[in-house]
């Protein structure tokens, strides 16, 4: 089947088989270890089985119904038979109150008696995970509705909507480098069918895994969207237990794309059979997205373009401005003073006019006249400079073009992207392996096109598609005008929230975002399953050591783990490894020469206190 998406081509696990790691450490969600101490906790995790509950109250009120009384629960068998994951199909109450910790899987159990809501809290008691889909316990055995407070208690998540009435609100929006979701990219769409009566749900919890929103991803500061949420709780037993909900229920499996949706359910299963994984986090250490300010000079510049540039500078931020050549002669004085202070210098076309449906020998000409009256200027940009056509208008043949003359990276409209990441521009025909175009798509709106549309909520909603993105992992690409229409307020409140997250978002230009992609791009990682338990194997390619600090996250099986390497034969370094939350590590490898590594991997009794 061909893939929808560009991005789940290359998932992992799409159409192999799953090996679950299986030496026994220590009984997951107990914080009991299982060997001894000394030889701290070996390099492999316990398998544990999936229970998957065929609710008999669910059933009678599907068939009641007249409906299809086995879908959910036909849809979760096939995808853990096509995985072989483990598991069991649980049929009875009974056999719900005698299960002992796993994994409990519950297909849209819509219905539950009051028994089976007992058993499921009971189970979690124990240290059980649980996997819930859309809505669980909101009726009785008599069908009778009873609301979403059993879903609240039992399973850590507040319903507060669906999408019923919202038809443009049919994507899930995904976060990147999440715990349970991490073999797909940040903000990548997956969309869902608006069918009648299965409308996704709306939710609060402790953390997000994807949002549901529109296509475009407009975000609102006073409108709940998660859809996928996971926490971790202790219990009075003082055990731990993992629980999941994804807020969609399976028939809209049918028509969404199946790859996409089989990493999602795999990604949290494994989270919660608290089997360890490792990848290559999307950022530079230590950070967790990534934020550039794209100014885009039309006009030519004049003073009042300083002061903008000197208030980033303020909040310690370079920005990207993109100049068009045709007026670089007369604003060449201000921007290069700009320039000066590390703000980068880069192509937005020859004049004011699209690209779009031109001839090609025209797009090459223009491109070349741009070039050159940027050096009459005095902007000697490197070949690689990278390129923003005039309102965005650009096609296929503008991108074969610059990829031809060896750009560094293009600045594109949200259309071009599926995730809100960079990727590796591919045009039929060119190919440049050593050093290839980076596409940067904008994916936000800018804030002067919110305080336009909605003056008295644009700013708030600018705002709340920062955090978001900053939440999601991806790239935020913050498009201004050379000379800002935003209040003296609206902009220190811009630049207030700007400088608030430089600690955790990667501010940066975009030339070093498309160069981090490139060196991201040398790096791979991932466990396996040895003799002697587990090892991280990662690879560095390319002809040189890494310029930037690339980190490899792992999951934990436990929370608060500690991740310990070992060198085989304890000969060789290292890497430096730091804690990123309470259920990853990050292995951070500075300077690595291209060449595979090994390292054998422990995971040490987390302290008492981990966990909630």
């Amino acid at each position: 089947m061909q893939c929808r998406h560009k991005w789940l081509q290359g998932w992992r696990l799409a159409e192999a088989c799953l090996v679950l790691i299986s030496v026994a450490l220590w009984l997951p969600g107990t914080g009991v270890a299982a060997t001894p101490a000394d030889v701290g906790m070996a390099s492999a995790i316990r398998v544990q089985r999936v229970q998957l509950y065929a609710s008999a109250t669910t059933r009678a009120r599907l068939t009641a119904r007249g409906m299809d009384a086995n879908e959910s629960v036909r849809t979760w068998d096939l995808f853990l038979r096509k995985y072989r994951i483990p598991f069991q199909t649980v049929q009875t109450v009974e056999q719900l109150e005698k299960l002992q910790p796993g994994v409990l899987l519950l297909p849209s159990t819509q219905a539950l008696s009051e028994r089976e809501k007992q058993a499921i809290i009971d189970f979690r008691g124990k240290g059980g995970a649980v996997l819930s889909t859309w809505m669980t316990g909101v009726r009785n055995e008599s069908g009778e509705w009873r609301g979403y407070d059993f879903m609240e208690s039992a399973l850590d998540v507040k319903v507060v909507g669906t999408n019923e009435g919202e038809k443009e609100d049919t994507f899930l929006i995904l976060h990147g480098d999440n715990p349970v979701l991490h073999d797909l990219p940040a903000g990548l769409r997956v969309w869902l069918e608006y069918a009648q009566g299965w409308y996704p749900l709306r939710m609060l919890g402790g953390q997000t895994a994807a949002n549901l929103m529109d296509w475009s991803r407009s975000a609102s500061s006073g409108k709940a969207s998660s859809t996928i949420v996971f926490d971790e709780r202790r219990q009075s037993s003082g055990r731990l237990s993992r629980s999941v909900v994804l807020g969609y229920p399976e028939p809209l499996w049918r028509s969404a794309d199946p790859k996409a949706l089989e990493a999602i359910a795999h990604n949290a299963l494994m989270w919660l059979l608290r089997q360890p994984d490792a990848f290559v986090s999307t950022w530079p250490h230590p950070y967790a997205s990534a934020l550039m300010v794209a100014v885009g000079a039309i006009d030519v510049m004049v003073d009042a373009d300083l002061l903008f540039a000197k208030a980033l500078e303020e909040a310690g931020l370079r920005a990207t401005y993109y100049l068009l050549s045709d007026s670089a002669p007369k604003s060449a004085k201000i921007l290069k003073q700009i320039q000066s202070k590390g703000h980068e210098v880069d192509h937005h076309g020859d004049r004011f006019e699209g690209f779009k449906d031109q001839a090609a020998v025209t797009q090459g000409k223009r491109l070349e006249t741009m070039v050159a009256e940027m050096k009459e200027a005095g902007f000697n940009l490197p070949t690689s400079a990278g390129f923003r056509a005039p309102m965005d208008s650009y096609d296929a043949t503008t991108e074969r073009l610059l990829q031809e003359r060896g750009v560094g990276h293009f600045l594109g409209f949200m259309g071009t992207g599926d995730a809100r990441l960079p990727y590796f521009s591919q045009s039929a025909g060119v190919v440049n392996t050593a050093r290839p175009m980076v596409f940067l798509p904008r994916t936000q709106s800018p804030p002067e096109d919110l305080i336009d549309a909605e003056p008295e909520v644009g700013m708030k909603t600018f705002l709340a598609e920062l955090d978001l993105v900053d939440k999601m992992a991806g790239l935020s690409i913050v498009s201004v005008p050379g000379q800002s229409m935003l209040s003296k307020e609206q902009l220190a409140e811009f630049f207030d929230s700007l400088k608030a997250r430089r600690g955790r978002v990667w501010v940066t230009t975009a030339t070093q975002v498309a160069d981090w992609w490139r060196e991201r791009a040398r790096v791979s990682a991932r466990l396996e399953s040895a003799a002697v338990g587990i090892q991280l194997k990662v690879t560095v390619t390319g002809s040189g050591p890494l310029g930037q600090p690339v980190s490899v996250w792992v999951n934990l099986p436990e929370s608060g783990a500690l991740l310990r390497l070992v060198t085989p034969g304890g000969i060789g370094k290292v890497p430096r490894i730091t804690s990123v939350d309470n259920w990853r590590s990050a292995v951070v490898l500075e300077g690595m020469a291209p060449g595979e590594y090994v390292w054998g991997v422990y995971f040490d009794q987390p302290p008492v206190s981990a966990g909630r």
